[in-house]
């Protein structure tokens, strides 16, 4: 049998043992240098020249002698003579000169982080995890004021990442402030946790204030719109121009090759389409009246004459060489109208417009009320019969 104890090496009395007390007194001194253990210090590598009875330190790394060789043991002055005890893993220690808590840990010791600063997980009635690190469940929470304010900081990598106050319904999201990918403050809503409407703008730089989905009145409920007018431009604002005065029948292409977003016609036919003057301010919705149901798609005018560039691939994927093209939709005769690139380029945003203000030359000015949403863009579209002759130029936007 081991002659000692498993884990502080205590020295066992021997059946019939003289001088049993000489062990038993040996065993004593141990409990009382390693119980509740406390050393003066752990960065001494010199003994003490004069240390009392009962101190007790760990001896640090290149000590002399007679500490010599002793790193990281207990050395404790019992009798007049230093005894030292070979720590074991997870062993604690109180050192009086750093006033905190250490651990024997993988050979050596090191410092006990004591409190919350810092903590990795922190649960008040709760646990946390990894992406909740500080976790809180209490019918309320408060942040008190030391002084005469209180600020509740919430800070991002960069301008890319979000900062935000998300509040939830059965942990589903339902509202979101802050700066969510850019630096403009912003305030969205969901009803489902997965598609948001945003309801406030504010611009970072002007503080400019922006409602996109609008402003209903307080005593009615109903949506309102304010006319938004287009600055002064260069380059001119008309979003549809037929070429000549359209016959009755409808204008009609032929396909002569599609590649990837672009359709090529078997002439320069993409004028029948577009006017010059609306490259880059609108889209039309064009329609494949060779399959059936007729299949339509919104393209913009490329460079080239004879050729159109779709703006989602897969509404033609099923299109073929030959196929005829039409402009208007072949059950109501209206064409469709896409103002989105007007709106980013006049107003550097793209938004749900309640109607548009138009320009019709010698015939004065009209409005369209929009109310059905583009399947490309954020705007509604405006609609046109496919027997309209005139050009229209936007004077602006209600919205």
């Amino acid at each position: 049998m081991d002659q000692t104890t498993t884990n502080l090496k205590l020295p066992y009395i021997a059946p019939s043992q003289a001088q049993k007390h000489v062990t038993h007194n040996e065993a004593i001194r141990a409990l009382d240098a390693l119980v509740q253990l406390s050393v003066m210090s752990r960065k001494l590598k010199n003994a003490p020249p004069e240390p009392s009875e009962g101190d007790r330190y760990i001896v640090a790394s290149e000590a002399v002698t007679p500490w010599a060789g002793k790193t990281d043991q207990i050395a404790a002055w019992q009798d007049d003579a230093w005894v030292f005890f070979q720590p074991q893993e997870g062993w604690h220690a109180w050192v009086a000169e750093e006033q905190t808590f250490v651990v024997f840990d993988r050979n050596s010791w090191s410092r006990v982080a004591g409190g919350t600063n810092p903590a990795a997980l922190i649960g008040i009635n709760t646990v946390a995890d990894v992406n909740n690190r500080l976790a809180l469940k209490s019918p309320a929470s408060l942040f008190d004021h030391v002084g005469g304010g209180h600020q509740l900081k919430i800070n991002k990598v960069d301008d890319g990442h979000t900062a935000s106050l998300l509040f939830q319904s059965n942990y589903q999201g339902r509202a979101e402030m802050g700066t969510m990918s850019g630096r403009d403050f912003r305030i969205k809503t969901s009803s489902d946790g997965d598609h948001w409407q945003e309801a406030v703008v504010v611009d970072s730089a002007t503080g400019i204030i922006r409602f996109p989905s609008g402003i209903a009145h307080s005593a009615t409920g109903k949506k309102q719109s304010g006319l938004i007018f287009l600055p002064p431009s260069d380059s001119g604002t008309v979003i549809f121009q037929p070429l000549g005065v359209r016959a009755q029948a409808l204008k009609t292409a032929k396909l002569a090759s599609i590649s990837a977003d672009i359709v090529t016609f078997t002439n320069n036919t993409a004028g029948e389409f577009f006017g010059a003057a609306i490259r880059g301010l609108s889209m039309v919705r064009i329609w494949n009246v060779t399959k059936t149901p007729a299949l339509p798609a919104f393209a913009k005018w490329d460079t080239a004459a004879n050729q159109l560039q779709v703006s989602n691939v897969e509404d033609i994927k099923l299109w073929s060489a030959g196929d005829t093209i039409q402009l208007g939709d072949p059950v109501t005769n209206l064409i469709a109208i896409d103002v989105s690139p007007l709106m980013q380029k006049m107003l550097g945003s793209e938004f749900r417009q309640n109607g548009i203000l138009l320009d019709a030359g010698n015939t004065g000015t009209i409005t369209v009320t929009c109310t059905d949403q583009s399947p490309t863009s954020a705007s509604n579209l405006v609609y046109f019969k496919s027997d309209e002759a005139r050009s229209f130029s936007v004077i602006g936007i209600y919205g």
